[in-house]
C-alpha cells in the first residue's frame, strides 16, 4: 500500500486503530491526466459563507467556510473541523496525486472499509467531476464510534466524501455526521465542497 493511500485510510471517523491494517488494497488502473496549465494556488482566497457558516484561511494550503462554532485540529496528516460537541466533522486530507486517481483510490478505501468500520454498509464509490477536475465519490454509513471513544458521541453515522485531484495534489474532503442528522452533513459538505478553494500553504500540510 503507498504511503498516500495508507494516509487517506487512517480516519474519516473510525474507530481506535483505523490506519493500522497493512493489508494492501485492490490494484487500480491509472486514469485520464490532470488537465494541463492549472494556474499557481493564489497566497490567500476570498470565500463567501452563507448564512451560518463562516469563512476560514487554512495554513495547510485551503480556504473553505464551515460551520459557526466549529473549531479546526490539526491531527496530521489530516486538518479537521470539529462542531462543539464532535458529532459532526469535517476532515481535509491533502497528499501527492495518486497512481489510479481519486477513483482509483476511493474504491481501494472502499476495498478496505469492511475491516475498519464496524457495520460498515451501503457504500457507494463513482467517479464524478469536481470544478472540471477528475474526481470520485465515496458515501457510507456504520455503526460508529465504540462508547466511551472520545473522538465522537457513540451511535451509528454517515459520511459523505470527495477527492480531486488538482494541480499537482489530490485533495480529500469528507463530512462525518450522525446517521440522524445525515441532510445537515450533506449540507456541511455541499458548502465545504462549494466553497473550497486551494491555496499555498504556509505549514504542513
Amino acid at each position: 500500500m503507498g504511503a498516500g493511500l495508507a494516509a487517506l485510510l487512517i480516519d474519516r471517523g473510525a474507530g481506535p486503530g483505523a490506519g493500522t491494517d497493512t493489508k494492501p488494497g485492490r490494484s487500480v488502473v491509472a486514469g485520464p491526466p490532470e488537465p494541463p496549465n492549472v494556474p499557481d494556488a493564489p497566497v490567500s482566497a476570498s470565500v463567501t459563507a452563507p448564512s451560518g457558516y463562516h469563512a476560514v484561511q487554512d495554513p495547510a494550503g485551503f480556504a473553505l467556510a464551515v460551520p459557526d462554532g466549529f473549531t479546526r485540529s490539526f491531527e496530521p496528516p489530516r486538518v479537521f473541523y470539529y462542531s462543539p460537541g464532535k458529532e459532526f466533522r469535517i476532515g481535509v486530507l491533502i497528499q501527492d496525486v495518486q497512481e489510479g486517481g481519486p477513483i482509483g483510490v476511493m474504491r481501494s478505501s472502499a476495498a478496505l472499509a469492511p475491516d475498519r468500520y464496524p457495520g460498515y454498509r451501503d457504500g457507494k464509490v463513482e467517479r464524478t467531476v469536481h470544478k472540471g477536475h477528475r474526481a470520485a465519490s465515496w458515501e457510507f454509513g456504520w455503526d460508529g464510534f465504540d462508547e466511551g471513544a472520545t473522538k465522537a458521541p457513540a451511535g451509528a453515522r454517515h459520511t459523505y466524501d470527495l477527492a480531486w485531484d488538482e494541480g499537482e495534489k489530490m485533495y480529500d474532503l469528507w463530512v462525518s455526521s450522525p446517521v440522524d442528522s445525515a441532510a445537515e452533513g450533506r449540507r456541511h459538505f455541499d458548502t465545504a465542497l462549494s466553497t473550497f478553494v486551494r491555496t499555498r500553504p504556509v505549514s504542513s500540510p
